[in-house]
């Protein structure tokens, strides 16, 4: 793309300052404030003021690959004899040589021990009068834990790779290091060259046209590095494998905890003689190390989690320059906004910014919760992108730089399980269809919602989940009426406590979304723009956690489904995920049909205006074609924590057969339908649920005059009133 970019943060208030990063072909870019008020393609509405400008840009470079980095210090710098040990599960092996751990400057000097192209380990120490190198004669077998020694002994003595397979095999084999391996030759070099660089592990540094930066990623696991200041011995060397505690001699002149503080972005040096490391683009923590047995968890038993899973499309952060710093304009109402850039001769982006109300008060009675939580792990999500084919130029960004979502797996075929909004997203954005559907999805989905409110003037406040996470039900205890997004599928326990608090204290929740409440959300404390899902059991899943690693690295608490949690979408909004599209382009919803429940008294009002046998949405919407029930829906289920005083409203049953499928969680109950509730909760409140993504992409038929705009209508009234909703007597 000839102009791409971000914000950081995303979510902002008046008086606050966000920056935009922003990468162009051009030397200077126009940019603009605009409000986004729909997603189907239509103008933004331009919004004048202090952003507005010509700002110097240029192009930023995205430099994938996680490695954890170890400041330099002069403790580091090895003399004429010392020992390397590392541990090694390689998960990819070809395309290049790959680091594994080092001190090497851009131009070489230094030492490293790598993984070459075919698989085969290499140990190179470089000084003032020369390199020294040996390396394997087979290569490191994928998935297996190896344990790596290299050792250098000075000028006319050994320098030496040694690698002890953890499951050493039966039968010996030709091409991979099946037993014991060790090769060594006469060193030349007196000492590696003492350099200012830092300690890269997973990384090495590189030069080219645009300056030095860290390449050669390593895919894969490494665990425990350890260094020493002398030669190991053969018999220490055989024995480093079968070492269990790491504090035993010999002691080590510097070594690093993977398994330590794994909530954050800091590794442990632990011996106290060099210094502590970061993680640097956020490689997976929390996994297994090559001491698991089938047993623990991260926070019970560490030593058995100490490692790290690296992967060279690894992208937390961007890194980019600023382009704008900018204040936002005091006064300016809350509302979903963008940056629209402009180069100065080739390209355009709009880079979203949602400006919330002042932090210490509401400006509206209505409150809608954009669902950022899901916007980021859908962000950039090429398993549906892939589907259309597009060549669009967002299309091609995202594919040729390998940008992932929660949906997609890296290289090495592991699930991606962070996202984080310091980089292009490129499916959150105004007018974005998913090419499978040719329909919005997620940030533009939710824009049909807000337009809808524009349209009935309803005055409007909007967060993020973000936000709901920090600041609880203090938040929204602030608003008569609370509002979902169109697909809230992902959430914190934060939020969960924040909505049940809520409700329990008299608030109005209406629920327009399907597939909500679902999957177990993390969000990383430390720098707070980044998700986590890690996914697990029974559930409609575009990959699985490896064994023994369903934990949340970022909070420690078991990730999967809020199902398996015990806190399944009904108890909180009466239904939950039932069964979704099968991902064809032909699928279509259905419409609702009105059942017992929408007669009764306490919810007839509901339907004033909609007549008696009228179908609900039966008519054509903006999200898979037909029906507002569609995409993916909910049923209500007292099993799983529907009130037993809730009201099912209306069924939709009739969906094509061969376009959909039950949940995967729902097989040994596959009741392939959607539920519309209502139920009153304590103190007043009270709570509807649509239980469909598409129900929102139906508001707007016809010029907004059909039964679910009325529906939507007439809830929202009435939830706006000061009158209390009263629970029917227990029986």
């Amino acid at each position: 793309m000839d102009v791409v970019g971000y914000s950081d943060p995303i979510c902002v208030s008046p008086g606050d300052k966000v920056s935009l990063m922003i990468s162009s072909a051009d030397p200077e870019v126009q940019v603009s404030l605009v409000r986004l008020r729909q997603g189907d393609g239509r103008p933004a509405e331009p919004v004048a003021g202090s952003l507005d400008g010509v700002y110097r840009a240029g192009p930023q470079p995205l430099r994938r690959g996680s490695y954890v980095r170890v400041p330099h210090d002069p403790r580091l710098d090895l003399g004429a004899a010392f020992s390397v040990v590392l541990w090694a599960q390689p998960t990819l092996v070809g395309a290049d040589e790959r680091a594994l751990i080092g001190k090497q400057d851009g131009s070489g000097m230094g030492w490293s021990l790598s993984m070459t192209e075919d698989g085969r380990v290499r140990f190179t120490v470089t000084g003032e009068n020369g390199a020294d190198r040996v390396e394997t004669s087979r290569r490191l077998r994928e998935g297996d834990w190896h344990c790596l020694i290299a050792t250098f002994d000075g000028p006319g003595e050994e320098i030496s790779v040694t690698v002890l397979p953890v499951r050493p095999w039966t039968v010996a084999s030709q091409s991979v290091i099946s037993e014991n391996a060790e090769t060594a030759a006469r060193a030349t070099v007196t000492r590696p060259a003492p350099t200012q660089a830092p300690l890269l592990i997973a990384g090495a540094l590189a030069r080219d046209d645009s300056g030095e930066h860290v390449g050669s990623a390593f895919n894969g696991k490494l665990a425990a590095p350890r260094l020493f200041g002398r030669a190991l011995t053969r018999a220490e060397r055989t024995a480093e494998r079968d070492r269990t505690e790491l504090s035993a001699p010999p002691v080590p002149a510097a070594a690093w905890d993977f398994a330590g503080v794994i909530g954050t972005r800091n590794v442990l040096e632990t011996t106290g003689n060099a210094p502590h490391g970061r993680t640097v683009q956020l490689p997976t923590r929390g996994v297994t190390g090559p001491r698991w047995d089938g047993h623990g968890n991260p926070a019970e038993d560490p030593g058995r989690y100490d490692a790290i899973h690296f992967h060279d499309d690894d992208l937390d952060d961007a890194g980019w320059n600023p382009t704008v710093e900018w204040t936002v304009d005091t006064g300016l109402p809350s509302g979903v906004y963008a940056a629209h850039v402009r180069g100065s001769r080739a390209g355009e982006d709009y880079i979203p910014i949602v400006v919330r109300p002042p932090r210490d008060r509401a400006t509206a009675p209505v409150l809608l919760v954009a669902p950022l939580f899901s916007w980021l792990a859908y962000g950039n999500v090429r398993a549906l992108e892939q589907y259309g084919g597009k060549g669009d130029a967002p299309s091609r960004y995202v594919l040729d730089h390998g940008l992932n979502s929660t949906y997609d797996t890296h290289t090495d075929g592991s699930g991606v399980c962070y996202s984080s909004w310091r980089r292009p997203l490129l499916n959150l954005r105004p007018g974005f269809h998913l090419p499978i559907l040719e329909s919005p999805h997620q940030l533009s989905a939710d824009l049909l919602l807000v337009d809808w409110l524009h349209h009935h003037g309803h005055e409007v406040d909007i967060v993020t989940d973000a936000d709901l996470h920090h600041e609880g039900a203090a938040l929204l205890d602030r608003y008569q009426v609370v509002l979902s997004g169109t697909h809230a599928e992902y959430w914190s326990a934060q939020m969960l406590d924040a909505l049940e608090t809520y409700q329990n204290s008299g608030g109005r929740y209406m629920y327009l979304s399907g597939n909500g409440l679902y999957w177990v959300t993390g969000l990383d404390e430390e720098e707070g723009h980044t998700i986590e899902v890690r996914r697990q059991g029974a559930a409609v899943s575009a990959w699985h956690c490896a064994p023994g690693e369903g934990h949340l690295s970022t909070t420690g608490e078991p990730g999967g489904l809020w199902r398996w949690r015990g806190r399944a979408p009904q108890h909180y909004v009466g239904v939950g995920f039932s069964a979704c599209w099968s991902t064809t382009p032909k699928a279509t919803g259905a419409p609702y049909v009105r059942g017992p429940g929408s007669h009764d008294p306490r919810a007839s009002w509901i339907f004033e205006g909609v007549s008696t046998d009228e179908p609900i949405g039966d008519f054509p919407n903006q999200v898979l074609s037909y029906g507002a029930a569609g995409y993916e829906v909910d049923r209500a289920d007292p099993s799983l924590g529907t009130p037993p005083h809730a009201l099912i409203l209306a069924t939709a049953t009739e969906f094509p057969a061969d376009h959909w499928m039950p949940a995967t969680e729902e097989l040994t109950n596959p009741n392939l339908r959607a539920d519309m509730v209502f139920f009153e909760t304590p103190s007043g409140g009270a709570v509807f649920s649509t239980g469909s993504i598409t129900w929102c992409s139906a508001l707007s038929y016809d010029n907004y005059a059909n039964n679910v705009s009325t529906i939507t209508k007439n809830v929202l009234s009435r939830f706006l009133s000061p009158d209390p909703f009263n629970p029917p007597p227990t029986p």
